[in-house]
């Protein structure tokens, strides 16, 4: 079974729930002519108003065999519609010849008001009602009946329509604010350019997709995937399995989940999505929603990214010089963004350990005491012009007992307010 939200056009589940409708009115229509059939037979014996009688549930027959055809629910309607009409003229019909009945009259009229309330549109109402009224008033004046019973019918007719046609005026606005939430939901689904699938909770199995779903996993139709367990989506289908614990950990605190997943069409090709699985009940039934985006060009562009990156930071790793790159907040504060290896060759130091405060103080000592104040001035040139500066000073490496002169340039970044918000520093070993 499938629910087909998703769908637009004649092979949607809003283009057939008409004719399941259609259908469920016309086993309404049939028990109660076959009641009908049944009560009109102890009123008369005539062959021909038992005939005409039993004829509307053999009617009612043929209209259900008719809603599983390819007729349009236009069509389909309009067919229910003059059925109604045909059926209610038998009823009068039958009524005028035994001369109105009270308990036959009673019988009609409540029938009379349940059809008021199956008739779909306010159109076919008045129409409906006006053949019916016509006909009724007709045969109540044709018949012997009193003005008195003719005007009690004519006032309950009268009143049951207009109750009747207050009520389809307010399922009418109700349907047209129904179908339009809904065909803006799956121009919505439909337009995205997410697949998105509605899954059984329990079943695993997928019960609709939307179009976009077709060109996300190549596919030439969408519903290949219908009735499918959803775990063939995944490269590996052991995926929610084995990541159980976590899927379930997002949902409790999050109400959702969400991951960088590889997936796989049916053709095998495997792709990089981003999936967004989430939970939710509709009318008592339980389902998953799956949006899936595929990210193969994203996900292939980082990793291409990651290992220029590396590539970078194994040349800087190797250079025979001490690098650095600080990072400094709007707050103005300085964090270390790289540290090259080489700062153990000139400082006698870790880089690891050069970002503690400990190793801050013990690399102020290592600096010779007459290059420091050259160094704090250069240092307030730099915040002050920011343009790049070059200094050269003495370090004596931890452990040493030689001074080694040292070159250094530093290059500020700038924003577009003209801040610093990084400098990177390139130190290197010099003879004097």
């Amino acid at each position: 079974m499938t629910v087909s939200i998703f769908k637009t056009g004649n092979k949607s589940n809003f283009a057939e729930k008409s004719k399941r409708m259609a259908r469920k009115g016309t086993l309404g229509a049939f028990m109660l002519t076959i009641v009908y059939g049944f009560f009109t037979s102890l009123f008369t014996s005539n062959g021909l108003y038992l005939t005409l009688a039993f004829t509307l549930p053999a009617i009612c027959i043929v209209f259900y065999a008719l809603t599983f055809s390819k007729l349009k629910n236009e069509l389909i309607y309009k067919l229910l519609s003059y059925f109604l009409i045909v059926s209610c003229w038998i009823m009068l019909f039958i009524a005028y010849n035994i001369d109105f009945q009270r308990e036959y009259t009673i019988v009609m009229m409540t029938i009379f008001i349940l059809i008021f309330q199956v008739v779909p549109t306010p159109k076919k109402l008045i129409t409906f009602g006006s053949f019916v009224f016509v006909a009724l008033v007709i045969s109540l004046l044709s018949s012997n009946e009193s003005f008195q019973f003719i005007g009690l019918i004519t006032f309950l007719f009268l009143f049951s329509f207009a109750l009747s046609y207050i009520v389809t005026l307010q399922r009418r606005d109700l349907i047209r604010s129904v179908n339009s939430n809904s065909s803006i939901m799956k121009s919505l689904i439909n337009n995205t350019k997410d697949a998105i699938l509605l899954v059984d909770f329990f079943s695993k199995e997928v019960i609709d997709a939307n179009e976009r779903t077709s060109k996300v996993f190549d596919i030439l139709n969408s519903e290949e995937f219908i009735n499918t367990n959803y775990y063939t989506l995944f490269a590996d289908e052991q995926y929610v399995n084995k990541n159980r614990v976590e899927i379930k950990r997002q949902i409790n605190e999050y109400g959702f989940f969400n991951d960088e997943i590889l997936f796989k069409t049916p053709n095998g090709i495997k792709f990089w999505g981003h999936l967004f699985l989430s939970p939710f009940n509709a009318e008592k039934n339980n389902y998953y929603i799956l949006q899936i985006r595929n990210i193969d060009v994203k996900k292939k562009f980082d990793e291409k990214i990651a290992s220029t990156y590396e590539q970078y930071r194994f040349i800087l790793d190797n250079l025979e010089e001490f690098i650095y790159l600080v990072k400094y907040s709007p707050e103005g504060e300085a964090n270390f963004e790289y540290i090259s290896p080489f700062i153990e060759r000139i400082f006698g130091i870790k880089k690891h350990d050069y970002v503690t405060p400990e190793a801050q103080n013990k690399i102020q000592e290592l600096y010779h005491p007459d290059d420091i104040p050259d160094m704090k001035a250069k240092k307030i040139t730099l915040f002050n012009t920011k343009k790049r500066i070059s200094l050269k000073y003495r370090v004596k490496p931890l452990g040493k007992d030689d001074y080694i002169w040292i070159e250094e340039t530093v290059v500020p970044k700038l924003d577009d307010d003209n801040n610093i918000i990084e400098v990177v520093g390139i130190l290197r070993e010099i003879e004097n």
